[in-house]
């Protein structure tokens, strides 16, 4: 996985993108952990070029392809939409 930072497509095409702004999302979150978010983010990039959910195994069998998806591990709980028609992963909300 290289870096490649939000809204910077990747070579399928997809990227992420703060809703509805990076300020909103972020607030004041040291730079260390918006690093930390943003990889996490161009994981989950990856898998849905992929056509791949997380914890729900794939995309195109969703009953419910736009609803809000949680990510967590140890370090944060992410809170984030996929659009494929859009080719975006959009983060909603953060808590670490």
């Amino acid at each position: 996985m290289s870096p490649r930072g939000e809204g910077v497509e990747g070579d399928g095409g997809w990227a992420w993108e703060c809703d509805p702004s990076r300020v909103w999302v972020f607030g004041d979150m040291p730079p260390e952990q918006q690093e930390l978010v943003g990889a996490v983010m161009e994981g989950l990039v990856d898998l849905a070029a992929m056509g791949i959910d997380p914890k729900d195994g794939s995309l195109y069998e969703d009953p419910q392809p736009m609803r809000l998806r949680t990510y967590e591990d140890e370090h944060l709980m992410l809170w984030y939409q996929t659009i494929p028609h859009r080719s975006r992963v959009y983060l909603k909300r953060v808590n670490l």
